[in-house]
């Protein structure tokens, strides 16, 4: 099938499963040596669901149907994990089943949402799902960001960097608003992508609480 003109065709299936795949346990692989040895400045990157979830999205990027979006998004917090715990278990370091499994059940419900998303922004905006839709998509990555800054604020800052954490709400702020301008046109749906990014934000936050 020949892609129509200005598109961009989707990457081969078996190209884009070894990407995803080997992309993946890279990711967590760098969580794991990021945690031993990353600088103070930067060190939450490396304990936090945000790089996950980030490529979650580029994964998704590489399909163009809603169930493959879903599908590869969904694959990374798993993969992500082998390689997590493949490297700490190398390390010498401690593993536990049950976070491994909280870990892997959590990536699957942020993938998947995170694929449905950015297969809602990818639409061309003629044919994109209702704008209400496409609103609660644009917020959730700056939610994700948000959430894990209120927590990184409030709940840890006597351990971790308070700059790091400004640092991410303003990428959250930031991709909220490039998004907003680019992937929305009426302000209803500008306004719940406000909204969705707030409430993510404060459906993590709580989360991340715990009981």
């Amino acid at each position: 099938m020949v892609p129509k003109p200005g598109t961009v065709p989707p990457v081969q299936t078996p190209r884009a499963a070894l990407v995803l795949v080997l992309g993946s346990i890279m990711v967590g692989t760098g969580l794991s040596f990021g945690q031993g040895i990353a600088v103070d400045a930067i060190a939450p990157l490396f304990n936090s669901a945000l790089p996950i979830v980030t490529f979650a999205a580029l994964a998704a990027m590489l399909r163009r149907q809603l169930w493959a979006c879903v599908l590869f998004a969904s694959a990374v917090g798993p993969l992500a994990m082998v390689g997590y715990y493949a490297t700490s278990t190398l390390r010498g370091l401690g593993a536990s089943s049950s976070w491994a499994l909280l870990w892997i059940v959590a990536g699957i419900i942020a993938g998947s949402v995170m694929g449905a998303a950015v297969w809602a922004m990818r639409q061309p905006l003629p044919a994109m799902p209702a704008s209400w839709v496409r609103g609660l998509a644009v917020g959730f990555w700056p939610g994700i960001a948000f959430g894990e800054a209120a927590h990184g604020l409030t709940r840890i800052a006597d351990s971790t960097p308070a700059l790091y954490w400004w640092v991410q709400v303003g990428a959250g702020v930031l991709v909220l608003a490039v998004l907003i301008t680019t992937r929305l046109t009426a302000v209803t749906a500008r306004l719940i992508a406000v909204a969705s990014a707030a409430a993510v934000g404060a459906g993590l936050y709580v989360v991340y609480g715990g009981p």
